[in-house]
C-alpha cells in the first residue's frame, strides 16, 4: 500500500554542534553525497552590525526512522569560497558539480551579486567561474579578453577570421580546466598577453578611469612581472627540487606532489589569476566595481533552470550598484564554454517579476507567481527556449503568491510540480497584506495540464509544517518524499520535514493496458502488460486482478521498459467469471496509480461446443471459397459471450497417390476468432471428399475433438448456385433433410418398439430391443443435431433470412423425442420376463452345439493324412472330406451367433469358436506338410539325374538347405508321424549334400576312391559320367565322418606335396650375400632379412607337417628339411655372431697399435683366428648356395671354435678396457662399445673429439688446428660446448699427444685452466670498467664475457663483496647501510631486465637471463636481510647463503656455505639456463653442502615436479662440478653401479641417482656397502681405496645424491644401512609466484610480479576447480613450458601487451589437455583474471592448408567441418616446440596415429624431412625395449629403443626425427624414460651408456590414459587429448567411405543424411542399453556397419536403402 500522505517532522541525530543555524533564503541541492545547503540569512551581522548573509556548506544525509544528519563540508585547502549571499539560485548540473549564480551580498548597503561559481562534490572544492565575452561585437573587448583563460583568446587565421582554440569540455574536467589550462601558458606569452590587453585599454575611449586606475605606463607592470616571476620561478625551484632553468612543462612533467593538495594552485597559475584580476580592474565600470559585463546584470531572488547543458535565468530583484528593480529578461549560459547570452524572445512575456519559482521540462521553461511593486502573479507562462517564444499557459492556482517553493518531480504517465507555502495574498490586498502559507499545490503536466489541491491524509490535530516563505525544497525519489527545510515565519526556521507523495507521483511506471483483454476463469492465460518504467526497479513484478474487495495477484516478468508478461491466475473459487482491475507492483514499491480492465469468463468445453455451415455439408461447389463456423459453448451449455479460444483445425482432401491408394493432401485454411463465441472457418477445396478435423485446446493444453469432428463434407463441380453460402440451398436443403431424419427416427422408432409380442416370438423381440437399443445409442446425436439446427436457423436470421416455420418444426420434432425417451425406458421394462426367458433357451441349444464339435475334433487324430506310410494320394483326400464337415458347422453356428448377440451373450459361442478354430489350423498345417512332401519330391528327383561330373554341390547344398529351413516353417505336430517321416528323409539328403562337395575335391586319388569302396561294400567305376544317384545308392549318408575322414586326407596329403615342392625350388634359389670387408677382396657373408623371416617360417611349416596324422606318405621327405633348415638357422646364426666378433676385434688386434702394444699375446693369437675366419668366408663365397655351404658335415665345428677363440680375446680386451677405465676414470661413464671406439681411435684424436660429450658434462668438441700436417698430431684451440651456444678459446694451444687417456686427462686440465683464466680476467675488468655501480656496463660486461660461467662466478663473487661491504658499512655506524646496498643491486637487476628488451643473439640472451635469475635472488636474500635488520655477515641469515670468494693468497676461488667450503670445481658448463633459486632451494643448498661436508650423501625425496633433480643439478653448476644424471632403473645390478661409484670417485665428479628407490631391494643392499666404502675412505682423509676388488684412486670431492618419489608405482624402501649413509631432505611444492617472477624478468617482462601473481593464481585455482585427472600438471613442468612459450610470443609481437601474451600463453599451452567441463571452468577462470583481453590463436594458414591436403590426398580423410583434426594437428605442432615429449591421449580411433602421421608429411612436404620410427612397447619385454647385460658374460645386448635413439641421433642433419611408442603406460617401462623426458634428456642405460635425445628429435606417445603412470611421468610430458564423445571421428570415417563409393550423388547424400541422424543415436543406445562382450568405440561400430554395407549396397537394393 502507498504511504500515506502526510506530514512527517524528522528528527536531528548525530553530533547536536553540528546543527544548522535557523536560516531563509539558502539552497538545498540534491546530489550523490545528499542534499547540498549553501548560503542564507541567519541573523549574523556584518562589521557595521547590518544583517549580513553567509557562504556555509553543509550535507544533509536523510536516515532511517525519520532522522536526518547535518555534516560541515571540510573545502580543499586550496579552495576559494564564494562570497556570502542569499536568495541566490543553485543547480545540479552534472553528477558532481553544483553552479550558484547571484543572491544579495548585503542587504544594508543593498549589493547583489552577479558571479558564478561551480562546486566540485569530487574533491570540495569551489571553482570561480570567468564568463567569456559573447563571442561577436565590440563591447568590453578588452575584457573579454582578459577574463577567459589567456589561451583561449581568438588569434586571426590571416584572413581576418578569428579563430578559437579552446577546446569543448563538459562536467568536471571542463571545470578542472578553467584553472589548469592556464598552467600551459608560458611566462613570456602571459606577459606578453598582459601587455597587449594594456595596450588595448589604453585605446579604449570606455575605461578611462581604468587608464589612471593602471598608471601611467609599462614601469608598473614591469615591476609586478618581474616580481611575480621571481615568486614564480622560486616557488619552482623549491617544488621541482631543484634543477635551473626548469620550465612549466617540466614542473608538471616531474609529477611532484604538491604540498597544499590542490593540483590547481602551481605558482604559474596563481600568477596566471592574479594578473587576470588585475587586468581586469582597469575594464569595469565606474557606478559598480564588482560588475562583470559578460554576464547579467546582478540580481537575487531570481530562478535558473537547466536546459540540455545550458542554464536559462529569468527575473528576479537587483541591478547594477545599488539599483532596486524586478527584470524579466532571459539569459543563456552555455556551460561548454561559460558564456552568457541574452535570449531576444517574442510572444507574451512575462512581467518583471522575483520571488517566483521556475522549472524546465520538454525543451520549456515554466514560470509561476513571484511579485514586483506594483501586482503579485498566480500565472503561469511558458517559454519555448528552441523557438524563443513566450506563452501564457492561463492556467492559475488558487491566490497570487511569492517566495514560494517549487519541486518538479517525475512521475508516470504525466511528471508533477510541487509548489509549497511562500507568501499568499489570501485577503485580496497586495504583497502587504500577504499571509504565510503552508499549502501544497499539484500542477498535472499531463494533458492538459491542471492544478490540484490533494487532500492531506492525516488528522487535524497532527503537526504540520509552520506557514513560511523562502524554504528550501528538494526530492528523494528513492522514497518518493519531499523535504523542506527552514525558511522565514517572521523568524529564521531550522525544522526538517517530509511528506510522502507516491500516492500521487505513483512508482516510476505505470499501466496502459492488458493484451489480450479477457480470458477463461482457470488462468494460466499468457497476457501482456503494456505501460511504460517497468525497468526503473528491480524486484519481484507482482500484478493483481481485483474486483471489489476479491483479488487474485500473479507474479510477472519484464521484457522491457513497456512490456510484462505474465500468466492470469485462477479465480474459478474467488472473482469467477466477471471484469477486474489490473495494477502493477515492482520489488518495494507500490502499486501503480494508474489501471486497466480485463475480463473473466468460463472455459469453453470441446463436448459441449459445434460446427454448422455450409462447410461441413455435402454438395458444395468445388473450387469455391466456403465457410463453417465453430460455436465454442461453456460448460452450462451457453454459447460463449467472447473469444480467444483456441482451435486447431485440419482441413484435407481425398486424393489417389502414385500407387493408386487413397491419401490425404492438406488444404489451406483461414481461421478466424470473431470475439463473441464464435469462430470461423474459411477454405477452398477441389471436387471430391473432404476430411475436417475440429479440436478445442483445453486448459491443460490437450486438444480435444468437440462434437460431430470429424466432418466430411464433399464438393463437386456441379454444385448448386449459392451453395457455399450460409443462406444457401445446400444449408436450406440440410436443414430439411436433417429435420425430416429426425422426424423419421422418431416415428420409426415410436412404431417399432410398440410392436405385439407373443410367446416364443423371437424375432419380433429381438427388432424391439433393437429399437431401445437405437434410442439410447443415438440419443447424443439427436441433442447435437438439433443444436446445430438451432445455431444454422439463428445464422439465418442473422442474415436477414428469418424461419419460424422450421423453428416451430424443431421445437415439435423436439417434444416427440423427448416423449419418446420415456416410452422407450417403459418398453424395455415391460418385456424384460421374456427377454430373460427366450435368453435361457438358446443357451441350453449352445452348449449342445458345443459338445457336438468336441466328439468330432477327438476322432481327427486317427485320420490318414497323420501318417507317412499312407502316401501322397490317400492323404490330399481325406483332407478335402474334413474340409467338407467342418464349413457345415461353420454355418450353424452363424445362426446361433446372430441370437446369441441380440440377447447379450455373445460370450456363450467363445468355446465353440476355439473348438473350430482349432480344427480348421490342423486341417490346414497339415495339408501345408503333405504340400511340402509334394516339392521335396520335385526337387529331389532333379538331383538324381544330373551327372557326377556336372554336379554343383554347393548350389545343391544351398537348396536343400533351404528346403530345410521351409520344412522347420511348416506349422505341425513335431511328433506326428507324418513329420517325422518327411524329416528323415530331408536329413539324408543334408548329410549326403556335404559329403559330395567333399568328393568332388581334385585332391581325390584312386587310392582313395578304393577305401570308400571297401567302406560301403559296394562298388563302382567313378567317371564323370554316372548319374548322382548312383553316389546316392552307396549309401554314404550312413558313414559321413568316414567319408570325411578320407577326403580330408587327400586334402592334407595335396598340400603336403605341394609344401615339398615349394621348399625345394625356394631353397634352390636363396644365395648368401656378400658385402666387401673395409674394400677389402675379404666378402662378408650373410642371409637377405626376407629369406631369414622365410627360413623361420618355412621351419614352421616342415614342424607342423610333422604334427599332421596324416604325414606318413611324405613322412621321409619331411624329415630331411627338418635337418636341412635346423643346419641353416644354426650355421647362419653362429656366422653372423662370429663375423661381428671378428670385424670388431679385428679393428683392435690388427689395427691399433695401442692394443697391440698392450696386448701382445692376444693379438698374435688373433692371427691365426683371422686366416680361419678368411678361409671359411672364402670357402662360401665359393659356394654361394646358403642350403649347400650350411649343410656342410665340418663348418659348425670350425664356426664353433673361431667362436670360442674370439671370446678369449674379448676377455682380454675387457680386462684392457678396465685398466683404461682406472687411468682415465671418465671413461666408466661410458659403454664398453664407445670405449673401444675411442680406444681404436685413440692414435687419432679427430675421431676421439665427437665421443666428448659422453664423458664431459657440457663440451661438444674441441676446436682443432694441425700446425705439422694433417699426419701428425692435432692441437686444441678451444672447446665447444654442447649446453647452450658458446666458444671457449684455451690461452694456450694443448698438443693431443701420447696415449689416448693421456691427452684426455689433459684436456680436463686445459678446460680448467682457461676458465680461471678467464674469471681472473674477468674479475679485474669487472672493476676497472666500473660495473659495480653502471648497470649499463655491468651489462655489456655480461654479454661480452669468454665464458658465461666466468661471469657469472664474477657476478658471485662482487655480490658478497657488494652485500659484506654493507655489512662493515653497518658495523661502523651507518643504518642504511644494508638498505643501500639492497637498493645498489636493485639497480642492477632493472638494467638488466631493461637490456633483455634490446635485440640480442640467442647465446647473448641465455647469459644476460641467467645473469637477471641469479640477481633476482640476490635481491631476494638482500631484501629479507634488510627486513630482518640483520647487520654482520656472521648472522646465520647470511651464512646459510652460497658465497664466493676469490682468495688472494691462492688465487682461487672458494665457495662457502655456513662452515663448508669447496674450491670452486672449473668444470665447463657451457651456456645453459640456471634455475630460479628459492628459498627451499636455498634451504636444500645448505643441507646438501653440510652433508657432502660430513663426508655423507645427500638424499632429497619429494613429489614429482619439485625440483629435486633440478637443485642437485643447479648446486653443481654453481660450484662448478661434473654432475652425472644417472636413471636409476631395476634393470641396473651391483656391478652396473660399483663402476659408477669406481667413475664419480676416481674423477671426483658427483653423481645424481634419479628415482633411486627403483633399484631392486638386493641391488640397494650391495650399494650400501659400495658407498659406505667410498664414505669411510673420505672420512679417512685416504688417497687410493678398495672398492668391489680394485684399488681406485680417491678424489674427496666426490658427492652421491639420490633422489626419490616415496609411494610411487614400483619404488623400494631403502635399507636401513643405506638410508644412513645419505642425509634426507623433504623437497615440498616450492614458490611458484616467486619462482615466476624471476623468470618474467629474465625473459624480459617489466610487468613480472603482477603477471607472477595472476598465473600462480590461475594454477592454483585450477588445482582446486578443476577434475582431479592424472594428465593435468600444474606445478612447475608445465609453469616452466608456459613461461617458455610466453617469452617467445613476446619476442615475436612486441606490441602485444604483456598481459595479452601470458594469457595467449596460458591458454595455447593448455587447452590441448583439458575439455568437457573442465575446459569451461578454465576458460571462465582465464576470462576473470584477464578482462576484456582475447588475443586470437596464431594461425599459420599456408600450413593448414598442407595439413588438408595430405590428410585428403595421402591418406583419402575427409577434412571435417568443425575443423577438430586440424585443431588437435596444431596443438601438436605449438606442443612440439616447447616439448620434447608428447602423450597423445585418447581411445583407439579418436585420430592419434592419424595426427602425427599427417603431420609427418605435411612437414616433409615444407622441406623439413621428417624421420618416424614407431612401435609398440608393450609388444616386447623391459629388456628388449631398452636392452640388458648378460649376466653371465656381462656382454651388453641392445634394446629397440636404445638403438633406435643412438641411430637417428647419428643421422647428420637435423630434420626432425620422431620416435613413436603406441601402448599403453605402465610403471614397468615408462620409468626408466624418466631422464629422457625431463631436460636431462638423457637415456642412461646399465651399460653406463648415456645416449642424448638431441634438439631435434622428439618422442611422442600413443597412449589411452594415465591410469598406470605416476606423477613422475605425467608431468614430464605435454598432452594433446582427443575427445571422441561427439561423434567427430565416426562422422569423417563415413564422409571419407562415402566418397570412395561409386553411387550416384544424390545416394551419396542420402547415405549420409541417414549416418547423420541415426548414427549418434543409435551407438548412445547400443553402449547405454546393451552389453557389448568385446568393448567397442563408437568408430568401430559404424566401421563394421560400413564394411556391412560394403557388401550389401548394390544397384538392385538402392532403392529400398532406407529400409
Amino acid at each position: 500500500m502507498p504511504f500515506p500522505y502526510a506530514w512527517v517532522k524528522l528528527n536531528q541525530s548525530g553530533d547536536a554542534e553540528r546543527t544548522v543555524t535557523p536560516r531563509a533564503g539558502h539552497t538545498l541541492t540534491p546530489m550523490s553525497q545528499g542534499f547540498f545547503l549553501f548560503g542564507g540569512m541567519d541573523g549574523r551581522r556584518n562589521d557595521q552590525g547590518n544583517p549580513a548573509p553567509n557562504s556555509d556548506l553543509f550535507v544533509l544525509k536523510l536516515g532511517q526512522k525519520g532522522e536526518y544528519e547535518w555534516s560541515p563540508i571540510e573545502l580543499d585547502a586550496a579552495s576559494q569560497v564564494p562570497p556570502a549571499r542569499t536568495l541566490h539560485s543553485a543547480l545540479g548540473t552534472s553528477a558532481d558539480e553544483i553552479f550558484i549564480w547571484g543572491g544579495i551580498h548585503s542587504a544594508m548597503p543593498f549589493q547583489t551579486l552577479q558571479d558564478g561559481w561551480i562546486l566540485d562534490t569530487s574533491c570540495m572544492e569551489w571553482k570561480k567561474v570567468h564568463f567569456k565575452a559573447a563571442p561577436t561585437g565590440n563591447r568590453g573587448s578588452a575584457s573579454r579578453r582578459m577574463t577567459g583563460l589567456i589561451q583561449d583568446r581568438s588569434s586571426d587565421d590571416g584572413n581576418g577570421r578569428k579563430k578559437s582554440s579552446s577546446l569543448k569540455l563538459r562536467g568536471s574536467k571542463a571545470r578542472a580546466s578553467i584553472s589548469a589550462r592556464a598552467g600551459s601558458i608560458s611566462f613570456t606569452s602571459l606577459a606578453g598577453a598582459a601587455t597587449r590587453a594594456v595596450a588595448d585599454r589604453r585605446g579604449s575611449t570606455r575605461s578611462m578611469a581604468g587608464t589612471s586606475a593602471m598608471g601611467s605606463g609599462s614601469k608598473k607592470w614591469h615591476g609586478i612581472l618581474q616580481k611575480k616571476m621571481g615568486m614564480m620561478l622560486s616557488g619552482t625551484t623549491r617544488a621541482g627540487g631543484g634543477g635551473g632553468g626548469g620550465s612549466a612543462m617540466k614542473m608538471r612533467k616531474s609529477n611532484a606532489p604538491n604540498p597544499s593538495g590542490n593540483l590547481m594552485t602551481t605558482s604559474e597559475e596563481q600568477f596566471h589569476e592574479e594578473l587576470v584580476a588585475m587586468v581586469s580592474q582597469g575594464q569595469r565600470d565606474d557606478g559598480n566595481a564588482a560588475s562583470d559585463p559578460n554576464a547579467p546584470p546582478p540580481r537575487s531572488n531570481h530562478t535558473t533552470s537547466l536546459h540540455e547543458n545550458s542554464v536559462v535565468l529569468f527575473g528576479g530583484h537587483g541591478g547594477v550598484g545599488y539599483q532596486r528593480r524586478p527584470f524579466n529578461d532571459t539569459w543563456v549560459l552555455n556551460l561548454d564554454n561559460q558564456r552568457w547570452t541574452e535570449l531576444a524572445c517574442h510572444g507574451n512575456p512575462p512581467p518583471p517579476r522575483s520571488g517566483h519559482q521556475s522549472f524546465a521540462k520538454d525543451g520549456c521553461v515554466y514560470i509561476f507567481g513571484g511579485w514586483n511593486n506594483e501586482q503579485q502573479y498566480n500565472d503561469l507562462f511558458m517559454l519555448d527556449i528552441e523557438n524563443k517564444d513566450w506563452s501564457d499557459v492561463d492556467l492559475s492556482w488558487g491566490v497570487p503568491r511569492w517566495n514560494c517553493s517549487l519541486q518538479l518531480v517525475e512521475a508516470i504517465p504525466s511528471w508533477r510540480v510541487f509548489v509549497f507555502g511562500g507568501t499568499a495574498d489570501v485577503y485580496g490586498e497586495g504583497r502587504t497584506g500577504g499571509v504565510f502559507d503552508n499549502k501544497i499545490g499539484v500542477l498535472d503536466m499531463g494533458e492538459p495540464m491542471r492544478w490540484s489541491d490533494p487532500t492531506l491524509e492525516m488528522k487535524s490535530e497532527d503537526a504540520m509544517p509552520q506557514p513560511r516563505e523562502h524554504s528550501a525544497i528538494c526530492y528523494d525519489p528513492e522514497e518518493s518524499r519531499l523535504v523542506i527545510f527552514g525558511g522565514w515565519a517572521n523568524k529564521w526556521l531550522d525544522d526538517v520535514w517530509q511528506i510522502n507523495v507516491s500516492s500521487i507521483v505513483g512508482p516510476p511506471y505505470a499501466i496502459t493496458k492488458v493484451e489480450p483483454p479477457l480470458g477463461p476463469v482457470t488462468g494460466q492465460m499468457k497476457v501482456t502488460v503494456y505501460g511504460v518504467g517497468f525497468q526503473s526497479t528491480n524486484g519481484m513484478v507482482i500484478i493483481e486482478f481485483a474486483c471489489g474487495k476479491l483479488s487474485a495477484q500473479t507474479q510477472g516478468t519484464v521484457i522491457n521498459d513497456e512490456v510484462i508478461e505474465c500468466l492470469t491466475p485462477a479465480v474459478m473459487n474467488t472473482i469467477g467469471p466477471k471484469e477486474c482491475q489490473v495494477r502493477v507492483s515492482i520489488g518495494p514499491r507500490d502499486l501503480t496509480t494508474t489501471m486497466t480492465h480485463y475480463t473473466y469468463f468460463l472455459n469453453s468445453i470441446a463436448e459441449k461446443s459445434l460446427c454448422f455451415g455450409p462447410g461441413v455439408l455435402q454438395e458444395q461447389q468445388a473450387n469455391l471459397e466456403t465457410r463453417f463456423m465453430i460455436q465454442a459453448r461453456n460448460q452450462n451449455g451457453e454459447n460463449r459471450k467472447s473469444g480467444r479460444d483456441e482451435f486447431l483445425v485440419t482441413v484435407q482432401q481425398k486424393v489417389m497417390n502414385a500407387d493408386g491408394k487413397d491419401s490425404l493432401r492438406e488444404i489451406p485454411f483461414e481461421l478466424e476468432d470473431l470475439n463473441n463465441g464464435k469462430s470461423e472457418v474459411k477454405y477452398m477445396a477441389d471436387e471430391g471428399d473432404v476430411v475436417i478435423h475440429v479440436k478445442l485446446i483445453d486448459e491443460n493444453g490437450k486438444p480435444r475433438p468437440i462434437r460431430g469432428s470429424p466432418f466430411r463434407p464433399t464438393f463437386t463441380k456441379m454444385g448448386r448456385n449459392r451453395a457455399n453460402e450460409h443462406s444457401g440451398p445446400v444449408v436450406t436443403a440440410w436443414l430439411s433433410s436433417t429435420l425430416k431424419s429426425l422426424d423419421e427416427f422418431y416415428q420409426t422408432t415410436n412404431t417399432g418398439h410398440q410392436t405385439k409380442l407373443k410367446d416364443g416370438d423371437v424375432m419380433n423381440l429381438i427388432k424391439v430391443m433393437n429399437h431401445i437399443k437405437d434410442m439410447y445409442d443415438q440419443e447424443d446425436t439427436l441433442i447435437l443435431r438439433q443444436d446445430e439446427i438451432v445455431e444454422t436457423l439463428a445464422q439465418l436470421e442473422r442474415e436477414g433470412l428469418p424461419s419460424d416455420k422450421q423453428l416451430k418444426q424443431l421445437k415439435k420434432i423436439s417434444a416427440n423425442i423427448v416423449q419418446l425417451k420415456d416410452d422407450i425406458v417403459a418398453k424395455e421394462k415391460e418385456i424384460q420376463p421374456m427377454v430373460q426367458k427366450e435368453s435361457d433357451l438358446y443357451k441350453k441349444l449352445i452348449a449342445d452345439f458345443e459338445n457336438e464339435l468336441k466328439t468330432y475334433q477327438s476322432g481327427l487324430r486317427k485320420e490318414a493324412y497323420y501318417y507317412y506310410k499312407s502316401g501322397l494320394e490317400l492323404a490330399q483326400k481325406r483332407l478335402a472330406d474334413v474340409t467338407a464337415d467342418l464349413d457345415n458347422f461353420d454355418k450353424r453356428m452363424e445362426d446361433l451367433l446372430h441370437i446369441a448377440t441380440n440377447f447379450n451373450y455373445p460370450e456363450e459361442l467363445n468355446n465353440p469358436k476355439k473348438v473350430m478354430q482349432a480344427m480348421r489350423e490342423d486341417v490346414a498345417n497339415c495339408r501345408g506338410l503333405w504340400d511340402f512332401e509334394v516339392m521335396r519330391i520335385k526337387l529331389t528327383e532333379g538331383f538324381l539325374v544330373v551327372k557326377w561330373g556336372q554336379v554343383v554341390a554347393g548350389d545343391m547344398e544351398d537348396e536343400i538347405k533351404a528346403l530345410f529351413k521351409k520344412l522347420k516353417e511348416v506349422k505341425v505336430d513335431r511328433k506326428a508321424d507324418a513329420f517325422v517321416g518327411v524329416q528323415d528323409v530331408m536329413k539324408k539328403w543334408t548329410v549326403f549334400c556335404p559329403l559330395v562337395g567333399e568328393l568332388r575335391d581334385p585332391a581325390m586319388r584312386t587310392r582313395h576312391w578304393m577305401q570308400l569302396m571297401e567302406l560301403c561294400g559296394k562298388s563302382i567305376t567313378v567317371t564323370p559320367d554316372i548319374l548322382l544317384r548312383d553316389m546316392w545308392n552307396l549309401e554314404l549318408h550312413k558313414f559321413p565322418d568316414a567319408v570325411e575322414d578320407t577326403a580330408e586326407q587327400a586334402k592334407q596329403e595335396k598340400k603336403m606335396e605341394d609344401m615339398l615342392k615349394k621348399l625345394a625350388k625356394e631353397w634352390a634359389e636363396v644365395d648368401f650375400l656378400f658385402d666387401s670387408h673395409r674394400g677389402t677382396e675379404v666378402m662378408l657373408m650373410r642371409i637377405a632379412d626376407d629369406k631369414f623371416e622365410m627360413l623361420e617360417e618355412h621351419q614352421v611349416q616342415v614342424q607342423n607337417m610333422f604334427a599332421n596324422r596324416f604325414v606318413a606318405t611324405f613322412e621321409s621327405q619331411v624329415i630331411m628339411w627338418q635337418k636341412t633348415l635346423a643346419n641353416v638357422a644354426e650355421v647362419s646364426t653362429l656366422l653372423s655372431e662370429v663375423q661381428r666378433s671378428w670385424v670388431f676385434l679385428e679393428n683392435l688386434f690388427i689395427f691399433s697399435d695401442e692394443v697391440k702394444k698392450e696386448l701382445p699375446e692376444e693379438s698374435d693369437k688373433f692371427v691365426g683366428i683371422d686366416m680361419d675366419v678368411k678361409e671359411i668366408l672364402l670357402q662360401g663365397l665359393g659356394v654361394k648356395s646358403a642350403k649347400e655351404f650350411c649343410n656342410q658335415d665340418s663348418i659348425f665345428g670350425k664356426l664353433e671354435k673361431v667362436q670360442g677363440a674370439l671370446e678369449m680375446c674379448q676377455k682380454a680386451l675387457n680386462e684392457f678396457m678396465d685398466s683404461k677405465r682406472r687411468a682415465f676414470p671418465r671413461f666408466y661413464f661410458m659403454s664398453a662399445a664407445d670405449l673401444l671406439d675411442v680406444l681404436s681411435n685413440g692414435n687419432q684424436p679427430g675421431k676421439v673429439v665427437p665421443q666428448f660429450p659422453k664423458f664431459f658434462i657440457a663440451i661438444d668438441s674441441y676446436t682443432l688446428e694441425w700446425p705439422d700436417g694433417e699426419e701428425a698430431r692435432p692441437t686444441a684451440v678451444g672447446m665447444n660446448a654442447c649446453v647452450g651456444k658458446e666458444y671457449v678459446p684455451f690461452p694456450e694451444h694443448l698438443p693431443l699427444v701420447g696415449k689416448v687417456e693421456s691427452y684426455l686427462d689433459k684436456c680436463i686440465e686445459w678446460f680448467q685452466k682457461a676458465l680461471k683464466h678467464f674469471a681472473k680476467d674477468d674479475l679485474g675488468r669487472y672493476f676497472t670498467e666500473g660495473c659495480m655501480d653502471d648497470g649499463e656496463r655491468r651489462g655489456r660486461f655480461i654479454a661480452e664475457s669468454q665464458a658465461a660461467q666466468c661471469a657469472l662466478l664474477v657476478q658471485l663473487i662482487t655480490w658478497v663483496m657488494l652485500v659484506e661491504k654493507g655489512f662493515n658499512a653497518a658495523q661502523d655506524g651507518k643504518e642504511t647501510a644494508v638498505h643501500d646496498a639492497w637498493q645498489e643491486s636493485y639497480n642492477l637487476l632493472l638494467k638488466l631486465i631493461e637490456l633483455t628488451m634490446t635485440n640480442l643473439d640467442k647465446p647473448t640472451r641465455q647469459k644476460i637471463m641467467c645473469a637477471i635469475t641469479l640477481d633476482a635472488h640476490n635481491r631476494d636474500v638482500q631484501e629479507r636481510l634488510t627486513l630482518e635488520k640483520v647487520d654482520s655477515k656472521d648472522a646465520f641469515q647470511w651464512q646459510s647463503m652460497l658465497k664466493c670468494y676469490w682468495l688472494e693468497e691462492e688465487d682461487d676461488a672458494s665457495m662457502q656455505i655456513a662452515d663448508a667450503k669447496m674450491p670452486y670445481g672449473y668444470e665447463y658448463l657451457g651456456n645453459g639456463p640456471r634455475l630460479v633459486v628459492t628459498p627451499l632451494t636455498d634451504r636444500i643448498y645448505v643441507t646438501a653442502t653440510q652433508a657432502l661436508h660430513l663426508c655423507m650423501g645427500c638424499a632429497p625425496a619429494g613429489p614429482a615436479g619439485t625440483g629435486k633433480t633440478e637443485s642437485t643439478k643447479d648446486l653443481a653448476n654453481a660450484v662448478a662440478k661434473a654432475c652425472y644424471v644417472i636413471n636409476a632403473a631395476p634393470e641396473m645390478d651391483y656391478l652396473t653401479l660399483g663402476n659408477i661409484y669406481k667413475g664419480l670417485s676416481a674423477s671426483g665428479s658427483w653423481g645424481c641417482f634419479d628415482e633411486f628407490n627403483r633399484l631392486v631391494p638386493e641391488v640397494l643392499s650391495v650399494c650400501t656397502v659400495q658407498f659406505k666404502s667410498v664414505c669411510d675412505a673420505i672420512k679417512a682423509k685416504m688417497t687410493r681405496f678398495m672398492l668391489q676388488g680394485d684399488e681406485i684412486h680417491l678424489n674427496p670431492q666426490v658427492g652421491c645424491f639420490i633422489t626419490m618419489n616415496p609411494g610411487y608405482l614400483g619404488r623400494s624402501e631403502l635399507p636401513e644401512g643405506l638410508k644412513a649413509l645419505f642425509r634426507p631432505i623433504t623437497v615440498m611444492v616450492p614458490d611458484f609466484k616467486l619462482i615466476m617472477e624471476n623468470m618474467f624478468m629474465g625473459e624480459g617482462f617489466t610487468e613480472a610480479k603482477a603477471l607472477g601473481l595472476k598465473f600462480s593464481t590461475l594454477y592454483a585455482l585450477n588445482k582446486d576447480l578443476l577434475s582431479q585427472s592424472k594428465k593435468y600438471d600444474w606445478g612447475m613442468r608445465a609453469i616452466k613450458s608456459v613461461l617458455v612459450v610466453a617469452g617467445g610470443f613476446k619476442r615475436a609481437d612486441p606490441s602485444l601487451s604483456e598481459q595479452a601474451v601470458l594469457m595467449r600463453s596460458l591458454r595455447d599451452t593448455n587447452v590441448a589437455k583439458i575439455e568437457g567441463d573442465d575446459l569451461k571452468i578454465f576458460m571462465g577462470l582465464l576470462g576473470d583474471l584477464f578482462p576484456g583481453i582475447d588475443v586470437p590463436r596464431a594461425r599459420d594458414y599456408e600450413m593448414e592448408e598442407v595439413l588438408v591436403d595430405v590428410m585428403q590426398t595421402d591418406y583419402g580423410y575427409t577434412h571435417d567441418s568443425e575443423g577438430y583434426l586440424l585443431l588437435k594437428i596444431t596443438q601438436l605442432i605449438e606442443l612440439l616446440g616447447i616439448r620434447h615429449c608428447v602423450f597423445l591421449m585418447g581411445n583407439p580411433g579418436s585420430f592419434k596415429s592419424a595426427m602425427w602421421k599427417i603431420l609427418k608429411n605435411a612437414k616433409t612436404r615444407c622441406g623439413e624431412k621428417t624421420t618416424t620410427v614407431d612401435f609398440s612397447p608393450k609388444a616386447i619385454s623391459t629388456n628388449e625395449l631398452y636392452g640388458f647385460v648378460n649376466m653371465q658374460t656381462r656382454e651388453w645386448k641392445d634394446g629397440i629403443i636404445s638403438k633406435v635413439m643412438r641411430d637417428l641421433g647419428q643421422i647428420p642433419d637435423t630434420h626432425p626425427k620422431w620416435i613413436m611408442l603406441d601402448g599403453d603406460l605402465d610403471a614397468n617401462w615408462i620409468e626408466s624414460m624418466n631422464s629422457v623426458m625431463d631436460d636431462n634428456r638423457l637415456l642412461t642405460l646399465p651399460s653406463n651408456e648415456r645416449i642424448p635425445l638431441k634438439v631435434h628429435m622428439k618422442m611422442i606417445f600413443e597412449i589411452r590414459d594415465l591410469n598406470y603412470a605416476t606423477p613422475a611421468t605425467a608431468t614430464r610430458a605435454g598432452i594433446v587429448c582427443m575427445d571422441d564423445t561427439f561423434g567427430v571421428q565416426w562422422r569423417s570415417y563415413v564422409q571419407s567411405w562415402i566418397l570412395k563409393q561409386e553411387h550416384p550423388e544424390p545416394v551419396k547424400e542420402q547415405l549420409w543424411q541417414m549416418f547423420d541422424k541415426y548414427g549418434g543415436m543409435t551407438t548412445y543406445w547400443m553402449l547405454k542399453n546393451t552389453k557389448i562382450l568385446v568393448p567397442m568405440v563408437d568408430i568401430c561400430l559404424i566401421m563394421a556397419c560400413c564394411s556391412l554395407l560394403d557388401n550389401v549396397l548394390n544397384a538392385t537394393t538402392l532403392e529400398a536403402l532406407e529400409y
